[in-house]
């Protein structure tokens, strides 16, 4: 049964040898996970100051404005540049050539039945180390200079030490955001049945079916609008510390990706370069996942309040002709 299994796994090296992933990474310049949370808006102080962050598309709808799009497309481009710059280096093309070469090799040889058949009859460590021959090269050097050995201790295995106190830590402050974001909702909840018995108290026009004005309606909903933009401003500055305390908690971690990845482009030995690029390039990333965290929390909080202030508007573009009984 042993032998059945290496047999197999060696069938399937030679199917997916062709999808190994070439790890060798270049760095996209001017990035730095610590400008990038720089860069993240500071959360408005109220309603109208939210509402400048975002795009009006003159429909009702709001779309992030330039503030969370340099931050969202910045980021998006560092991947993308890394990316593109992974696949079209000399180095990678080499290694790729290499493994297609082998795959060809590999499946001319044993993909026939009489290669399928030497395949069956080869002993378990025969097996071993045709897998092995498959197996990507990584050129590792026999010994690390000291400088390197420097370098490689502020990479580790590409995982900040107090992940795990951070990932606590966010946690507890995104409650706080959630609870106090109830909280609005209850408050802005209140007004409803308060509006809809005004309305409801609106003297009649004659002949008009027994509905109110045009007009009155149209005083009524802008009162509430402005109540509910008031709401907005009032909640604002409670949530500014609380994103505050989530910005000073990643920070280290994000400042653990800058330092790992500054120092993989220093090692001076190509074939370790290649082989802990994952660990400083997840690093790296770790750190964009921080920052994204930062963001969505200022976005999301300022959303809600700009809404207010779009809601308002709505009523006077529905209101245009309003007019008196």
């Amino acid at each position: 049964m042993k032998h059945r299994s290496i047999l197999i796994a060696v069938a399937c090296l030679i199917a997916a040898v062709w999808m190994v992933p070439v790890v060798a990474w270049t760095v996209s310049k001017d990035f730095n996970g610590r400008m990038w949370l720089a860069q993240v808006p500071a959360l408005p102080s109220s309603a109208d100051v939210a509402y400048q962050q975002w795009v009006d598309d003159g429909n009702g709808t709001l779309k992030p404005g330039e503030a969370f799009n340099t931050v969202d497309q910045g980021i998006n481009d560092v991947l993308a540049d890394e990316a593109k710059a992974n696949m079209a280096s000399p180095e990678n093309q080499a290694q790729m050539q290499q493994q297609q070469t082998t795959a060809q090799q590999m499946a001319a040889k044993y993909g026939t039945p009489e290669g399928q058949a030497a395949l069956r009859s080869m002993t378990p460590a025969q097996l071993m180390a045709l897998a092995q021959q498959m197996q990507p090269q990584t050129n590792m050097p026999s010994a690390v200079s000291p400088d390197d050995q420097q370098l490689l201790q502020k990479i580790g295995d590409g995982v900040y030490s107090g992940k795990q106190q951070v990932m606590a830590d966010v946690l507890k402050l995104q409650t706080e955001i959630n609870t106090l974001d109830g909280q609005w909702d209850q408050a802005v909840s209140a007004l409803e049945p308060q509006e809809q018995a005004q309305m409801r108290q609106l003297p009649v026009c004659p002949g008009e079916a027994g509905i109110a004005s045009s007009l009155d309606m149209e005083n009524l909903e802008l009162k509430f609008a402005d109540q509910r933009i008031a709401i907005a401003s009032q909640y604002l500055p409670q949530f500014a510390p609380i994103i505050g305390k989530v910005r000073v908690t990643v920070l280290p971690e994000i400042d653990f990706g800058d330092d790992a990845l500054a120092a993989w482009t220093q090692i001076s030995d190509p074939g370790l370069k290649q082989q802990v690029s994952p660990s400083a390039h997840g690093a790296q990333q770790q750190g964009l996942g921080d920052v994204g965290i930062v963001e969505k929390m200022v976005e999301g909080v300022s959303s809600k309040a700009a809404q207010t202030v779009e809601d308002k508007k709505t009523i006077q573009k529905k209101y245009a002709n309003a007019h008196g009984c």
